[in-house]
């Protein structure tokens, strides 16, 4: 992949930290510079979705969907842990930076604090972003309308009745209402169920229109609770590591605004902002480019699309070849079998590690990049000092739109590439 070779992570640290007029590293230290610059560069490529990279599998016909930001080798694995956003906000929050560990700090605040704060404001995100959508089975049982599903279950997405023998069928989703009116006998019926419905059952509890009358099992496609954090291990977050400072935010939001020594109202209205900022950024945000298969370019409809126009598209050898999507970083090729997939995604921001290592950013956007990692060390001083900083965040986001202003003019159909990946929140709608 092309890369930029003009600015060593040493370099971009001894410029922040002359900008913080700290060369000694006396009041932030270096791994703490790198913590901002390397926010800095996943939050502008969050904006700007600019570091699109190829990445290859091969498909098999006992898989059908693969989720690529758990893949080895995809340019959107999923990377970051609580551990890592504990550190980050241990420092902006003047506490020793021991990630995990055993909590060193002060009173103001606790390891169970961040952990808990930070677990629920990845789980809200997960849930307003659907980030993390799995495929899940359920066994049905005979003579029974009513499943119920896990407590990681967040929301069901998509249906399927697999019987143990007979066709398969693609559930529409509807309601119980609409069930009564056009089906006035389904309560008393069996057979193969052909919707479902969450919208009158308890939580956790889906519902079909039609009792099924043999064992089954139902195949969906469910939204799933992030996993839960266990300090001392460290656990993955479960969501796009361009977008873990989202949840960050969230979670000092609530460390800050809550009744105890450690209320800081202004910090945390700022940081509530942020965090809903982050949210509708990521909501709209892209992650699928383009695909082929086996070489040839095919469509990326939603499963949505794909169910409506293609049914049971799954086992159909001979269905349109497209690369289904139904959600962030979650994908089918069609027809489900032996094939080579191509796909261009979004991929992670490059971030640097050693002290040799170049950052990966342009020299027109660097200085932008400085401003907005000064804002992030500012925020531990608080008062008058961290609202002086604000003009440059405004700075490093203005810049961030005018550039997605002028990327948007590199290509005919740029407006519609942008949008291959969301194509199944548009169709339907949460």
């Amino acid at each position: 992949m092309p890369s930029y070779t003009w600015l060593t992570l040493t370099q971009a640290q001894n410029a922040l930290a002359a900008r913080l007029a700290d060369p000694n590293n006396t009041f932030w230290t270096l791994p703490e510079l790198l913590f901002y610059i390397a926010e800095s560069l996943r939050t502008w490529n969050a904006l700007t979705e600019q570091w699109n990279s190829d990445f290859v599998f091969s498909a098999t016909p006992d898989v059908v969907w693969y989720p690529v930001g758990t893949m080895a080798g995809s340019p959107r694995l999923r990377t970051l842990t609580d551990a890592y956003l504990y550190s980050v906000m241990q420092y902006q929050l003047l506490e020793p930076a021991t990630g995990a560990a055993a909590w060193t700090g002060t009173s103001q605040f606790s390891l169970a604090d961040l952990q808990f704060a930070l677990q629920r404001r990845r789980d809200e995100m997960i849930q307003v972003t659907g980030c993390n959508l799995w495929p899940i089975g359920l066994p049905s049982t005979p003579n029974t309308r009513r499943t119920v599903f896990a407590d990681s279950s967040l929301e069901p997405r998509r249906a399927r009745w697999l019987p143990a023998g007979g066709s398969p069928v693609t559930m529409n989703r509807e309601d119980n209402l609409a069930w009564d009116g056009f089906e006035p006998s389904h309560l008393q019926q069996t057979g193969p169920p052909a919707n479902w419905s969450v919208i009158a059952g308890p939580p956790l509890a889906m519902d079909v229109d039609v009792a099924p009358n043999v064992p089954g099992t139902f195949d969906l496609l469910s939204l799933q609770s992030g996993i839960p954090f266990a300090p001392p291990t460290a656990t993955l977050l479960c969501v796009p590591d361009d977008f873990s400072w989202v949840a960050k935010w969230g979670a000092l939001a609530d460390l800050l605004g809550r009744e105890s020594e450690a209320t800081d109202r202004s910090r945390a209205d700022y940081c509530l902002q942020r965090y809903s900022d982050g949210l509708k950024a990521m909501k709209a945000s892209n992650w699928l480019l383009l695909a082929t298969l086996n070489g040839v370019p095919c469509d990326t409809p939603s499963v949505r699309d794909m169910d409506g126009f293609s049914p049971e598209w799954q086992n159909n050898a001979t269905a349109w070849p497209s690369l289904v999507t139904a959600g962030i970083d979650l994908c089918a090729p069609c027809p489900t079998g032996n094939s080579g997939v191509s796909c261009t995604l979004v991929g992670n921001a490059p971030v640097p590690v050693l002290p040799g290592d170049f950052v990966q950013i342009s020299r027109d956007a660097f200085d932008l990049i400085l401003d907005y990692a000064q804002h992030l060390a500012s925020f531990k001083q608080g008062g008058a000092e961290f609202a002086s900083t604000k003009d440059l965040a405004k700075n490093f986001f203005q810049f961030a739109m005018e550039t997605n202003k002028r990327l948007a003019k590199r290509g005919l159909f740029s407006d519609l590439l942008h949008q291959e990946g969301i194509r199944q929140d548009e169709d339907q709608p949460r």
